[in-house]
């Protein structure tokens, strides 16, 4: 990173920018669109029609893809729920904006899209779940039902709410729909509910999950919740239709990260980091485009703002504005990722920091030693007991499976051409020597510019 880029990154975390950010608002010189920002919560990118899966129902989310552009390669900076959700609220870094661990706040002066599309003249409300926090850096309007910090908001007693905000507001608008759906309620037996639009026998188990009838029988029943979330977002789709803005508005759907089972969720796996990202504006993006572009979350904020018109903001995150307009194809060489079990439910430290480029995924794991542990192995989460018992019975890869989750070497790296499921660890392969060292140097890099120190981040704030 050169000193230059360094140095307007740090303006990012100071509240001084808040002295310039108004001065943004007449500066655009076109009329803004109105930006619906459609959030799913723990929903992996193989589960939506649009994306492969032959039985999960999403007609609403599938009509987006249809209208606008679905990119192939989005990722997470973090499969979980607070340092992404700031990542995208902030465009940086999570050790940048200082909530790198689940449940943490950001650090005092960052600024979100609130302040930025305040400034901008939107009204910006939001419905649902928030997980972020503090309320000075996302100075969201809540919607009747929300409120800045954890838990769980399942958005069924605010859509009259949601709906009105489409309907009345004069001004331009930028309104997030944040449910908690697919994400598992623990209250709930199993963690998702009993299983009624699908049968166990027909759900599409990827292949890093071991087959079982507990996780077939929980899978199902996340994708209720999935089918459930696309009812809502079809309701929002009618009411832009419906008042005529449909035309005058981005509307973007995407996830956190992937879902709460193993290898997904609370990993740098690419079932964990990759989510579905799809954009629509009519007569602006090209229905029915497809993007193969590496893109990561941080640059969702920076995105919003271009395509209102906005100044660029010294953000982490670059626009992928080019790529939605049809003018270049590549975004970035390389997506970056970190995980920390601290600060989450039955976890215990367990740093990980990984890179992907087009083909590779280099995963860095700084504590090899210690036992990898969650809601998935301490509450039974995805059917693990399950898996236990399949392993201990004398299912071979069921074995190696509970083993690789819960017991990682330093290093890993995968071929995600030829092992998409990365099921094959090939670093130890002397012949790729190159390559590990080549995306070695390059996370080190981002590292140290980001001011990450690894193991001593366990501890930190």
């Amino acid at each position: 990173m050169n000193p230059h880029r360094a140095a307007v990154l740090a303006l990012a975390l100071s509240p001084l920018l808040a002295a310039g950010c108004g001065d943004s608002s007449d500066s655009a010189g076109t009329e803004k669109p109105n930006i619906v920002l459609l959030i799913a919560d723990d929903q992996s990118v193989g589960d939506v029609g649009a994306y492969g899966n032959p039985v999960v129902a999403t007609p609403n989310i599938d009509a987006l893809a249809r209208d606008g552009m679905a990119f192939d390669r989005a990722f997470a900076p973090e499969a979980m729920c607070t340092p992404s959700r700031a990542s995208m609220y902030t465009g940086l870094w999570p050790i940048r904006h200082g909530a790198h661990r689940n449940h943490q706040f950001v650090r005092d002066g960052v600024r979100s899209a609130a302040h930025y599309f305040g400034a901008l003249g939107y009204r910006v409300a939001l419905a649902g779940k928030t997980h972020v926090g503090p309320a000075a850096s996302f100075p969201f309007e809540l919607l009747p039902g929300s409120r800045i910090g954890p838990g769980q908001t399942r958005i069924d007693g605010q859509m009259d709410d949601v709906l009105a905000v489409i309907r009345d507001t004069a001004e331009p608008f930028f309104l997030v729909v944040a449910d908690s759906r697919p994400h598992t309620i623990e209250s709930e037996p199993g963690g998702w509910p009993d299983p009624v639009l699908y049968s166990p026998d027909d759900v599409v188990l990827p292949p890093y999950l071991v087959d079982t009838t507990e996780t077939r029988y929980e899978r199902a029943g996340y994708y209720d919740l999935i089918t459930q979330l696309d009812d809502h977002v079809g309701r929002i789709l009618e009411e832009l239709d419906a008042t005529g803005k449909a035309r005058d508005t981005v509307v973007v759907y995407v996830a956190d990260h992937g879902a709460g089972f193993a290898f997904e969720k609370w990993t740098n796996y690419e079932a964990g980091l990759r989510v579905p990202l799809i954009v629509r504006w009519p007569g602006h993006i090209r229905a029915g485009a497809r993007s193969d572009a590496l893109v990561s979350l941080v640059d969702l904020l920076p995105t919003l703002l271009d395509l209102a018109g906005a100044p660029e903001q010294a953000l982490d995150g670059e626009s992928i504005a080019p790529v939605l307009r049809g003018e270049r194809d590549e975004h970035r060489d390389l997506v970056y990722a970190l995980h920390t079990n601290v600060g989450i439910v039955n976890g215990g430290p367990y740093p990980v920091r990984s890179v992907r480029d087009r083909r590779w995924r280099y995963i860095r794991n700084l504590l090899p030693d210690a036992l990898f542990t969650n809601n998935v192995t301490q509450v039974g989460q995805g059917g693990w007991p399950s898996w236990v018992a399949a392993g201990t019975g004398g299912d071979p890869f069921a074995a190696a499976r509970v083993t690789r989750y819960q017991r990682r070497p330093a290093e890993e790296l995968y071929d995600l051409d030829e092992d998409p499921a990365e099921l094959d660890d090939l670093a130890s392969d002397p012949e790729l020597a190159d390559v590990k060292q080549r995306l070695g140097a390059a996370l080190d890099a981002w590292m140290a510019a980001q001011g990450d120190r690894g193991l001593a981040e366990e501890t930190a704030r």
